[in-house]
């Protein structure tokens, strides 16, 4: 639950990308797609998964507060999770999408399961890319080292995106998002859901490793894929296997 110590400040996730905004994709039996980015960077390393899912629906990608676009939009105190997924429920409720796939990477993946739970009536599926954190990795030092290690395991393109974001989002955002991302339980609150889930990670992800990735994809009911060659940003590296595995959970019926 959002922390009643203090009010929730009531900002929006910032639409960066909308692909049926003029043309109306998305209408009728296309579904909508919603792309939530993780920790210290935006939605623009999702520059290569947009036209691969475009293909088969509406995208829509978001910048969560303090990040990317929205970085003027920040309270005095980080934002827990559930906090971020309100700012992206209020984001789809201004643009009138409902029963969309929702598709988060690191710690996008821990908004997505919360959104889930917050508002059911927004969400018909769930793609979890390089989710965050196995239990034995929820200390600032450990996920440090592990983002340390994927550098040397992403092209030059992932880097810079990732990089640049990085220093745009600044270290006191950075530190004040950090303790939410880690204290945030993912495998509890997925055992309560009740949509389709498909769990991706990349073959060489430091982060999301294998047993985790098995882990989530269990306790949800879902589906645990891995996408060979890729690191964490899996949707960067390998954005066509990945979208296919995204667009199979919009096909399931609930």
């Amino acid at each position: 639950m959002t922390d009643d110590r203090r009010p929730s400040p009531l900002l929006d996730a910032v639409v960066t990308v909308d692909t049926g905004a003029d043309a109306g994709a998305g209408s009728g039996s296309r579904p909508v797609f919603v792309l939530v980015h993780g920790i210290g960077v935006s939605s623009r390393y999702f520059e290569r998964l947009v036209p691969a899912l475009a293909e088969e629906g509406r995208v829509v990608a978001v910048d969560l507060p303090g990040f990317g676009t929205a970085k003027p939009i920040r309270p005095r105190l980080g934002l827990s999770i559930e906090e971020f997924a309100d700012s992206v429920a209020r984001t789809l409720d201004r643009l009138g999408i409902a029963d969309a796939v929702i598709v988060g990477h690191s710690m996008g993946t821990q908004i997505a399961v919360c959104l889930a739970a917050r508002r059911p009536d927004l969400v018909r599926g769930l793609a979890l890319l390089g989710p965050v954190m196995a239990p034995q990795d929820r200390n600032a030092l450990k996920a440090g080292v592990l983002l340390g290690i994927d550098i040397f395991r992403e092209d030059a393109r992932g880097n810079r995106l990732v990089i640049g974001d990085y220093l745009h989002c600044g270290v006191r955002w950075y530190l004040a998002t950090l303790p939410a991302m880690l204290t945030f339980r993912t495998e509890r609150e997925l055992e309560e859901t009740r949509v389709p889930v498909v769990v991706v990670r990349g073959g060489r992800d430091p982060i999301a490793r294998d047993d985790w990735v098995a882990q989530l994809g269990e306790r949800s009911s879902g589906q645990a894929a891995v996408v060979p060659g890729a690191a964490h940003l899996v949707m960067h590296g390998a954005p066509w296997r990945t979208a296919a595995l995204i667009a199979d959970v919009a096909r399931v019926r609930r």
